[in-house]
């Protein structure tokens, strides 16, 4: 049944079987079903929006029963395992993956450093496409292909075009014409007499959840995703690695005797970090609960569970060699490199990044906008940077580990880059949901496990759809069949599925941009994710995804851009300051 209505309608048939002795009998002839009328699974109740969001989310984790903490994430572990093995048996099913693809156009507008006309489908969505589906594909992993267009119809030609370029027996499932429809500026108020709907390409990126929604049941992983960004079968495994690394923790924390894991106590005693308590430690100006010194102290349960892999977006420099970015060589001068200098430990002898470029590599000639084999020394990124990031030592198996931003509320604790003077500003206040440093990833992937906790739990308002049931009784109708009379009820259920209640001011579309919905400002702000990256150099450069379309070296600030080899270099060098301050 197809989600482009976003209602569902059922429709039952009550018999009622009246005999001459008057015994009444009620029998349910029929309905018509979907995926979404099973929702034991989700939380669908509107009152649990509002005020009760606040102390579900942050409750204690001591008040919580041992069979709900041991539900979060529980499918990592066994998806791990899964993902690993190639083989599937009559017995075991293989890893399934579903990706989501949202598109606006199917040829580009020639805005945002794009060429009017540009197939965009042809030369900007199905290149990644194919590396994301081929490279799961020949795991053994089961992967099938969710596109979510902002136009339509598509031709049965340009369908085939995609089915084509894929492994055989992918399915792909389109949603056309899905962008919502909305009154502009009403926020908070009625739309005005004669206001016309209009296209809200804004939430075309709020449609995943929908598909999420009617797809729970049926895939292991999602991930969702904006048309350009080429996320392969390493980021899947790392990212679960990661998560199983980060629920080893988490149960360590609930078997120790004071709910805590310490680093270098495998045990979680209570004894505490000897560099942390004898440090004053320092108090944050905004509303975290722990201040920007945070290095190797203990984790509870509850900021364990608050934890999750973090993505960073990158491009590939053209090799135009009158490239912004190429000439005088403006990237050696980026953002901080005085207050903040790369290590030389991020270097190799020859001054080369440690990194390697397996984000981002293509064959020649290159497809689309791909640049062929580049070097780490023209990979950029620019959606944060490092005033905006922190670093920590993590309990093994995670070790070291950047910080993302996050709300300041939620933020669980680490070494900020700049404390406790570095940028030369009194009591200046950490970067938090700041639009230019918050590291927009474009999409987010997770386990089903963590879409439920998002949901139940984390994320205030619900991150799925709810849904609203409307009943409509309809006339009885009656036959008389010999001695006996059956009298039809027809009950119509109309099933709305959206996101409504008081925390979206019974409005979703008015106030939330792309990046709140494609895995952004939601996730990383208002549902208290702290997004992690680990330091060590393998680990790292498996969390850049490849922002494909390379158009944001030419429309953005180019004092915005760094190369991703630098960024490292400047994580390196708060990760030694962190150190240096421990033994001091």
């Amino acid at each position: 049944m197809r989600l482009n209505r976003q209602r569902l309608h059922l429709t039952f048939l009550l018999a009622v079987i009246a005999s001459l002795s008057h015994n009444i009998f009620i029998l349910l002839l029929g309905s018509n079903e979907s995926p979404l009328t099973d929702t034991n699974h989700l939380n669908n109740n509107p009152a649990d929006d509002g005020a009760n969001d606040e102390s579900r989310r942050l409750s204690d984790t001591n008040k919580k029963s041992s069979q709900q903490q041991h539900h979060w994430y529980q499918d990592v572990p066994h998806l791990l395992s899964l993902a690993k093995s190639s083989t599937a048996t009559a017995t075991i099913a293989p890893f399934r993956v579903l990706l989501i693809i949202t598109s606006l156009t199917e040829y580009d507008k020639g805005t945002r450093g794009t060429l009017m006309g540009y197939d965009r489908l042809r030369n900007v969505l199905l290149p990644p496409l194919v590396d994301s589906v081929t490279s799961m594909h020949s795991r053994g992993w089961h992967v099938d292909v969710y596109l979510v267009l902002g136009y339509g119809p598509l031709s049965s030609e340009r369908r085939q075009l995609v089915q084509d370029a894929l492994p055989p027996g992918v399915t792909i499932d389109v949603w056309e014409d899905a962008t919502p429809l909305y009154y502009a500026g009403t926020y908070a108020k009625g739309p005005k007499a004669g206001q016309l709907l209009e296209r809200g390409d804004h939430a075309l990126s709020r449609q995943h959840r929908f598909v999420l929604r009617d797809k729970l049941d049926q895939y292991d992983f999602f991930a969702a995703f904006e048309d350009d960004m080429r996320i392969m079968d390493f980021h899947v495994l790392n990212f679960l690695e990661l998560s199983a690394d980060i629920r080893e923790l988490h149960d360590r924390a609930l078997s120790s005797e004071d709910g805590m894991v310490h680093v270098n106590n495998d045990g979680g005693s209570s004894v505490t970090s000897a560099s942390s308590s004898k440090r004053v430690r320092h108090k944050s100006n905004d509303k975290a609960s722990v201040g920007h010194d945070v290095v190797d102290d203990a984790i509870s349960a509850e900021h364990i569970k608050r934890l999750f892999p973090g993505l960073l977006r990158v491009e590939v420099l053209d090799r135009n060699p009158n490239h912004p970015l190429r000439v005088n060589r403006l990237l050696d001068g980026h953002k901080f490199a005085k207050e903040v200098p790369p290590s030389s430990n991020a270097y190799t002898l020859d001054k080369k990044s440690v990194l390697t470029p397996k984000c981002c590599d293509e064959d020649d000639p290159a497809r689309g906008k791909m640049t062929a084999h580049p070097t780490m020394e023209e990979i950029v990124m620019w959606e944060t940077n490092i005033q905006a990031t922190g670093v920590r030592h993590f309990p093994e198996p995670i070790g070291w580990a950047a910080a993302m931003p996050v709300e300041d509320k939620a933020d669980v604790g680490s070494w900020w880059s700049g404390y406790p003077d570095i940028y030369g500003k009194p009591n200046m206040k950490r970067p938090r949901r700041v639009d230019e440093t918050i590291g927009n990833q474009a999409g987010f992937m997770a386990t089903r496990s963590q879409i439920e906790y998002f949901h139940n739990e984390a994320c205030p308002g619900g991150f799925l759809p709810h849904v609203s049931e409307v009943v409509i009784v309809g006339p009885y109708e009656s036959y008389d069949v010999g001695a006996m009379t059956l009298m039809f009820l027809i009950v119509n259920a109309a099933l709305y599925i959206k996101f409504d209640g008081q925390h979206w001011r019974h409005d979703s579309l008015q106030r939330h941009s792309v990046e709140f919905w494609s895995g952004g400002f939601q996730l990383f702000g208002q549902c208290f994710s702290n997004r992690i990256l680990p330091i060590d150099p393998r680990k790292f450069e498996q969390h850049l995804v490849y922002h494909v379309s390379n158009n944001k070296q030419r429309t953005i600030r180019t004092d915005k851009m760094i190369r991703i080899g630098d960024f490292y270099g400047q994580i390196t060098t708060v990760k030694e300051r962190a150190q240096t301050a421990l033994v001091t």
